[in-house]
């Protein structure tokens, strides 16, 4: 991104269009056995249409601008995070989601994400952040494994053949 510049800004209604342009990105790589594509295409939708129509003070929808130099302005992507609370231990950062518009793969925009998240976290008084990624997202697990993420837990699925 030569002569770049990435902006980070809260997302507004006039982004509805643009996350749900976005949510394609989720399913694109191809859904490990057990998930529906139907489904997490909309529950994607409906927590992104919540984190936009009711902002809460521990959570963030942010939009990711470039701005390029003899290019006009466009949205490259967006980052949702959220701050958990679970029964036991202290609260953590969660980063929902992240998507890049295609354009913007390989430009080192989802570090750049990354490390948003991190100081975003940072600043609400959180000591980690958790994220869940699809085993088949491979592109996506390189990246947060680049980025220094670890795994935590693993889930394990067994598709159930009809009994006739």
């Amino acid at each position: 991104m030569t002569d770049s510049v990435l902006i980070l800004r809260p997302a507004g209604r006039d982004d509805l269009g643009f996350l749900q342009s976005l949510l394609p990105r989720f399913v694109a790589f191809g859904l490990p056995p057990g998930q529906d594509e139907g489904a997490v295409l909309a529950g994607a939708a409906q927590h992104l249409m919540a984190a936009l129509a009711a902002p809460q003070e521990d959570s963030a929808l942010l939009i990711a601008w470039v701005e390029e130099a003899g290019q006009p302005d466009r949205r490259a992507g967006f980052l949702r995070l959220d701050t958990e609370r679970p029964l036991f231990g202290p609260p953590f950062a969660y980063l929902a989601d992240l998507a890049l518009a295609e354009w913007a793969e390989g430009l080192g925009l989802g570090q750049l994400l990354l490390t948003e998240a991190e100081h975003w976290a940072r600043r609400q008084g959180l000591k980690h952040i958790q994220l869940h990624v699809f085993a088949t997202n491979a592109r996506a697990r390189k990246l947060y494994e680049r980025a220094g993420y670890s795994e935590a837990t693993l889930g394990l699925v067994k598709a159930l053949k009809p009994v006739r």
